[in-house]
């Protein structure tokens, strides 16, 4: 991995933009990170400064750059053989997460935020993979719930089990 050449890379420092909120300073190695994890893309909104300049990081040849050899290296979801489709996807997220969270739900499709804690996104996935992938950066008091709404399925991280059975139940009706 190579860091540019056009700054001092020990001084410089990124903010990162999601749904109009500023997150960082994030120096070189952890922007280098969270492209690996794919927490930030080629359509992610970046800025040197916190409240201004933000644009999408496919508008710099060199963090494109890193970004082609990030993916290169990335644990990313595997190249399914499935059609796409659209999920809904609730999460209340109470750890402070939210900016990993929102990084790595953007990086797997076009989304559209419908409110505080619900999204619509397009991927080639099945509800477990994603469920399993937006998981990761969530803590122990966080809450997610993924609906395939093609396929009608769903699948849950971290709820009760008591909700487990309900939504079991509800799930289950014969047609």
């Amino acid at each position: 991995m190579s860091f540019g050449t056009h700054t001092d890379t020990a001084t410089r420092q990124w903010f990162i933009q999601v749904d109009g909120q500023a997150y960082g300073p994030f120096n070189d190695k952890t922007l280098w990170e969270y492209m690996v994890e794919g927490r930030v893309s080629a359509q992610s909104l970046i800025s040197q400064t916190a409240n201004s300049g933000y644009r999408p990081v496919s508008s710099d040849p060199g963090l494109m750059n890193w970004v082609a050899q990030a993916t290169g290296q990335a644990n990313q979801l595997p190249e399914p053989a499935y059609p796409p489709t659209v999920f809904m996807v609730m999460a209340e997220i109470r750890s402070g997460r939210g900016m990993n969270f929102l990084q790595s739900l953007q990086s797997l499709g076009p989304t559209q935020r419908l409110g505080s804690t619900v999204w619509i996104l397009q991927a080639r996935a099945e509800a477990e993979t994603l469920r399993d992938v937006l998981s990761q950066p969530l803590g122990a008091d966080d809450r997610l719930f993924v609906l395939d709404s093609f396929a009608n399925k769903t699948a849950w991280f971290n709820l009760s089990p008591e909700m487990d059975a309900q939504i079991a139940q509800l799930w289950n009706i014969e047609r």
